[in-house]
């Protein structure tokens, strides 16, 4: 290859490596040619000669030229496609151990399909050098730092944060004896339990579920180390100048030990790569979701600002440099990317190429303190500090924007800049003014006489005025008090006060820590309606995160409630996951009712919910299929008539979710997907407001409609029923047995957590030694898999939709059931398991939902179904009606004047 002829000889694993003397930068096209001693000849053409940086991230560095501002960047020369490709790798993503066969494929020209800010970098570089610029791009979406960082990289690090992730990688060497000790204790866990759990059925106690979640870094198959395993290590040892970063959202919410990781990270790329003094640049962590500048500049510590100021302290690692992006904005994808980039290949410039560049912007490097003032010295200030702004071009069309987040600078600018604060001896932070006078700044507050703390743009800058160099790079945010960094581990009380601003109690404490408790169950909001007439069960969890885990609460815990005059107290023992009251029977009413219920632990309240406008009236559960129901029109009855609804985009899920139908147990309005009843409309306000025009009371329908999968049809009947009732239907005896097994007290439950053990000791003893020998995927997936229990006995999709949209709400005092139909439940032979699997339905959800609500159904004529078969006894009320075509107004106004006629005689 250019003029070289260099031989190397392959190994016993067929490997083979060499290297070019130094070779001399050309756009003109090459060919490299390898042979063989056997014969065998493959010729590589259209090889360019330049400079190679390997980019690396998430998804704002994997984020297209296409979607961003790095859309509006030219490159021309001669006419000609200018020299600047990208790499990447295309057949893996993440492995549990490092992998180096993979494909992948070179980018020529088309650079909307690059990563922006990698595009934006390497565009600045070949603008100066006029040279070949490659990129390796080994980036992906939603990933942490932790999982770019190879082995290598913890296992250096001296701090216990990383030494114990370097624990959790070495559980997952089946080579170590810390892999025999954690998982031998894993395996042995397991089996006790099993054991135990046969104790507490003999003792006529409920079995307890087995904890399953493995030792290692198997949290996820992005977890520390896979996405360079699979993603980054196949590159290795392609020569490279040096790498880039730009990532944080994943570690947004950790803080300063993104200090730590960066270290760990910039360590094992330097050992991989087998070059001690490699450059990494990195970004520092931008503002999100403020497209129009912040709605306050108070000062904050922990989460995204540690992580900054975390990002800032790792400029300790020897030949790093940080370009920060303080002063851009937008979405979680933001679009200014083409500042960011170029922001970075001016440290490359600068300390690579020998251009004579600022690649720094002004950085804090003390203060002094002179009576009222206190004046702050920056670095990276030569020529002295300006006031700029970057939205100005960035989001402007006024003549002269250039449509990228080029600061522009504000003359006289000083009295705009809103995000300095000062504290004085009782640590309250106030507003202040500031003023410039070379390379220092001038800081003053009215309130503060005698300044010790200083705080800069730490809860961001965004488009606003702020404080820039000379070469309009942005300062970078700082907080300190009596000259020492101001921490959230450290400052007392862990939360910063600030002059003028009421702190909510809700939002520091305990009532902060409890503050997703689910106490109430997902029907028991504001606005609700309870059966009458019938004693009303009211429940919610005891936990903080319900049946996701956690522990009982420390302390004495105790919860109030209070409803219709009724007041109750109950202790909450250690063993108790769920807290209830049952109601007598109340007269139907619209009057508002208000339900209070409180959680205190010693007396301190940690969480409490007051619900008002509850009225009692009669209450149904609809299920409905996905499709469009002909609603035919009916008259407002005039009364009360509401419903809870699906807001939330899931509806099916494989484990059962027990207080909320949305993911989130965040209580609105901070839940935007969180179950709210609201006035009925729809095929939920036909029925409700025909029952009220007969009856005169207040109605509330829960009415839950799946979605559709991506397949494109309806759910099938058993994924509306518990796992320990598809045991009722014959057809559903397989799923019984693979569902049903993931529950303690199912007799098929201790096998499968026996599968699941034999499963890891068989992916240890088989499957990972071939991935460590060979250097490759076994099986050729995309993703490295985890072994969950969930799948050690099969796969099913039975229970999923009864898990979300109807598990939340059992136990519920109800007047009635309606469940509609679908095509899928009959569609081939499966009419001929309607009637049983229909049994099965009615059964759970009587037994589940409690009392004798009189259950009605829709059923398929022959003419839809010619082998339909009808269900065998259904306890208690139930009314079938037969349907003739799937949505069809005459027939849903026949089935809403049955459920009138017969619920109501």
């Amino acid at each position: 290859f250019a003029g070289q002829k260099k031989s190397a000889t392959a190994g016993k694993d067929g490997k083979w490596v060499l290297k070019l003397d130094p070779l001399t930068a050309s756009a003109a096209p090459q060919e490299m040619v390898i042979t063989e001693s056997a014969g065998k000849q493959i010729t590589l053409k259209n090889i360019l000669v330049g400079e190679v940086w390997m980019a690396s991230g998430q998804s704002n560095m994997q984020w297209k030229v296409l979607k961003s501002s790095c859309n509006k960047l030219r490159v021309k020369t001669a006419g000609k496609v200018a020299p600047i490709r990208e790499f990447e790798v295309t057949s893996v993503y993440s492995a549990l151990h490092p992998i180096e066969r993979a494909t992948g494929s070179w980018k020529n020209g088309d650079y909307t399909n690059y990563s922006a800010i990698a595009f934006a970098f390497a565009h600045k570089l070949y603008g100066e050098l006029n040279v070949p610029i490659g990129i390796l791009n080994c980036c992906f979406s939603q990933t942490s730092i932790q999982a770019w960082v190879p082995r290598v990289g913890f296992r250096d690090g001296k701090d216990e944060y990383t030494q114990n992730i370097y624990k959790r990688i070495l559980e997952t060497d089946p080579t170590t004896p810390q892999h025999k000790a954690a998982w031998g204790k894993f395996y042995q866990g397991m089996e006790d339990a099993i054991k135990a759990n046969d104790e507490r059925i003999k003792k006529g106690l409920q079995p307890e579920a087995i904890a399953t979640r493995p030792p290692g870094n198997l949290g996820s198959n992005r977890d520390a180390s896979w996405m360079f395993n699979g993603r980054l290590n196949p590159v290795i040892p392609y020569a490279i100048r040096g790498a880039i970063w730009n990532q944080g959202y994943a570690n947004a919410g950790e803080g300063l030990p993104y200090y730590n990781n960066l270290h760990s990270l910039v360590r094992g790329w330097r050992i991989r790569w087998n070059c001690p003094e490699l450059p990494v640049y990195f970004h520092q962590f931008y503002c999100p979701g403020q497209k129009g500048g912040w709605k306050n500049n108070d000062p904050v510590i922990g989460g995204g600002a540690e992580m900054r100021l975390g990002t800032w302290l790792a400029r300790d690692i020897p030949n790093t440099g940080m370009a920060s992006q303080i002063d851009i904005t937008g979405a979680i994808h933001y679009t200014h990317k083409a500042v960011p980039g170029q922001r970075l290949a001016l440290h490359a410039l600068k300390n690579q190429y020998g251009k004579d560049v600022v690649a720094d912007g002004p950085m804090y490097k003390s203060y002094t303190v002179k009576g009222d003032k206190l004046i702050i010295d920056f670095e990276c200030a030569d020529g002295g500090l300006v006031v700029a702004e970057a939205g100005t071009n960035a989001t402007s069309r006024a003549e002269g924007a250039t449509g990228f987040a080029d600061p522009k600078v504000i003359a006289n600018g000083d009295d705009q800049v809103k995000l300095f604060y000062l504290a004085g001896a009782d640590r309250i932070w106030h507003p202040a003014s500031m003023k410039i006078e070379g390379n220092k700044v001038i800081v003053t507050c009215p309130e503060v006489k005698d300044p010790r703390g200083v705080s800069d743009a730490t809860g961001g800058v965004a488009f606003q005025p702020a404080l820039y160099n000379k070469a309009l790079l942005p300062a970078t945010p700082f907080i300190y008090y009596d000259n020492k960094l101001v921490l959230s581990k450290t400052w007392p009380g862990g939360k910063l006060e600030v002059a003028g601003q009421v702190i909510d109690p809700n939002m520091v404490g305990l009532k902060y820590h409890w503050r997703k408790m689910p106490i109430l169950s997902t029907q028991f909001r504001d606005n609700a309606v309870l059966q009458a007439g019938m004693p009303v069960t009211i429940w919610g969890s005891t936990r903080l995160y319900g049946e996701w885990g956690g522990g009982p609460a420390e302390g004495k815990a105790v919860i109030n409630f209070s409803f219709a005059g009724i007041k109750k107290t109950i202790p909450v023992p250690p063993d108790m996951r769920e807290w209830k009251v049952t109601l007598p029977a109340m007269a139907a009413s619209a009057d508002p009712k208000t339900l209070k219920v409180s959680f205190t632990i010693d007396g301190e309240v940690v969480h409490e919910r007051t619900l008002t406008n509850i009225v009692m009236g009669d209450v149904w559960y609809v299920a409905a299929p996905s499709m469009k129901l002909s609603v035919p029109p009916v008259k407002s009855s005039g009364g009360v008539v509401r419903m809870i609804t699906r807001k939330a985009q899931r509806w099916s899920n494989p484990s059962p979710s027990r207080y909320s139908v949305a993911v989130s147990r965040t209580p609105a309005p901070g839940n935007r997907f969180a179950s709210l009843w609201s006035n009925a409309s729809g095929l939920a306000g036909a029925i409700g407001h025909s029952i009220a025009a007969k009856t005169g009371k207040p109605v509330g329908i829960i009415f839950m409609q799946n979605g559709v999968p991506k397949e494109g049809d309806n759910p099938e009947m058993k994924e509306w029923i518990a796992p320990e009732f598809l045991n009722q239907a014959p057809s559903l005896l397989p799923d019984y047995k693979t569902v049903g097994s993931l529950y303690p007290g199912n007799p098929y439950y201790n096998a499968n957590i026996r599968n699941y053990i034999g499963a890891w000791k068989k992916y240890w003893s088989e499957y990972i030694p071939e991935m460590m020998a060979t250097k490759r995927v076994p099986d050729g997936a995309t993703w490295g898999g985890i072994l969950s229990a969930a799948g050690a006995s099969g796969s099913s999709t039975a229970s999923q939709i009864y898990n979300v949209m109807v598990h939340s709400f059992t136990p519920t005092t109800l007047k009635g059931l309606i469940f509609l139909s679908n095509d899928r439940m009959v569609a081939a032979d499966q009419g001929a398991n309607f009637g049983p699997e229909m049994s099965a339905l009615a059964k759970c959800w009587k037994t589940r939902f409690g009392g004798n609500p009189h259950f009605v159904y829709t059923i398929p004529s022959k003419k839809l179904a010619p082998k339909i078969t009808k269900p065998g006894q259904i306890k208690g009320k139930n009314t079938a009606f037969e349907i003739d075509h799937w949505s069809d107004n005459k027939q849903i106004l026949g089935l809403i004047d049955m459920v009138v006629n017969e619920a109501y005689k």
